[in-house]
């Protein structure tokens, strides 16, 4: 008869436990125990795949939004090098309406060794403005630039 009550307020107590677990989602995980196994069951909140990093970048929705048209790192070095580093600039920023763009010369090479380079970007926004421009001094490897196209 005890066993009988025993197993009675060991599942109600298991029914009390889900329950609660349930109402509950960011509850710590806890070990039921399993009668006569020495294991347990585990319950828990569900982990969600979290991004390995915060963008910067975020989308703003104003309607507009970055088109990159060029940029240059180590124009003002002498030398017949290719200094396009277009790519990686409409990468980042390209459809956004807000970008902050850092610049990494491991990124998108060093054309030029030994020379401080500048970084030249040009850009419009889609909702038919003017030609921008953001640009940052040599070293300009580290330096960060922003593209905006938020509606003021």
């Amino acid at each position: 008869m005890a066993q009988a009550s025993l197993k009675g307020i060991r599942s109600l107590l298991l029914a009390v436990v889900l329950s609660f677990a349930g109402a509950l989602p960011a509850a710590a995980q806890i070990t039921i125990p399993l009668p006569g196994s020495g294991g347990g069951i585990q319950i828990g909140p569900q982990q969600r795949d979290q991004p390995r990093y915060q963008d910067q970048n975020p989308t703003y929705g104003a309607g507009v939004s970055i088109r990159v048209l060029g940029a240059a790192y180590g124009n003002n070095c002498a030398g017949n090098v290719s200094t396009n580093v277009t790519g990686d600039l409409a990468r980042q920023c390209q459809g956004r309406d807000y970008c902050v763009y850092q610049v990494d010369s491991r990124q998108i090479g060093d054309p030029r060794p030994g020379c401080p380079k500048e970084y030249h970007a040009r850009y419009m926004c889609r909702d038919g403005g003017n030609e921008r421009r953001a640009s940052a001094s040599a070293e300009a490897s580290g330096q960060s630039i922003v593209l905006d196209c938020r509606r003021q």
